[in-house]
């Protein structure tokens, strides 16, 4: 049997080969802007800087206020802040960020009434906030605007209310992975945590593939 053969006609007809015609559809579609975004080839990490507060003199990265946030002398990877009636005692860090793009932030806090957010999203700004004598994990959810690359990310406590710890803040969203830890001695060195980024006794850096549950 002979084999049937295409005619000029029935290629007209087909139209372009599937090659061209992907080809076609994924210029058209980058012309209307429903291409994938550029965040979506980013890795999912951690974008704030020693938000387990073990790097450098514990603070290295915020920016606090003076004399009313404090590592305290009896535990390693913890923040301590003293608010007055004049002070909330918070602390601040701007972050690099996607635009269009979720992140998750959490927080593990302890005291009365302790807050911790973002702002600064070009969207709904999170605020987030506890109040017990129990650790806990405060958890949400911003999203960035079209032309959002930098938010700042903040913890506090309120007016006149007792003291507040911090052990944990974290932004979980696409981002550039982060390498490299500043050197603890290692005599202050504690047990391994769950934080992103820590050094053991033995000073060997750690990291840890998400976010922390506790």
């Amino acid at each position: 049997m002979r084999a049937l053969r295409t005619t000029r006609r029935d290629r007209r007809r087909d139209g372009l080969p599937i090659g061209l015609a992907a080809g076609a559809l994924a210029l058209a579609g980058a012309a209307l802007g429903l291409g994938t975004p550029a965040s979506a080839a980013l890795p999912t990490v951690d974008v704030v800087d020693n938000g387990h507060f073990n790097q450098g003199n514990r603070m290295l990265g915020w920016s606090c206020e003076s004399g009313r946030v404090l590592p305290p002398s009896d535990a390693f990877g913890v923040l301590e802040g003293f608010p007055t009636d004049t002070s909330y005692a918070g602390c601040t860090q701007t972050v690099t960020v996607e635009p269009n793009s979720v992140y998750r932030l959490s927080a593990r806090v302890t005291g009365p009434y302790v807050f911790a957010g973002v702002t600064g999203s070009g969207t709904t700004d999170v605020a987030l906030w506890s109040s017990g004598t129990d650790w806990s994990v405060l958890n949400g959810t911003v999203t960035t605007g079209p032309d959002t690359r930098t938010v700042t990310v903040y913890f506090h406590g309120w007016y006149q209310q007792g003291p507040y710890r911090i052990s944990a803040v974290e932004l979980w969203g696409p981002g550039q992975p982060r390498t490299t830890c500043t050197p603890i001695p290692v005599a202050e060195s504690p047990t391994p945590s769950t934080g992103p980024c820590y050094l053991t006794p033995t000073a060997t850096p750690s990291r840890t593939p998400g976010p922390s549950g506790s």
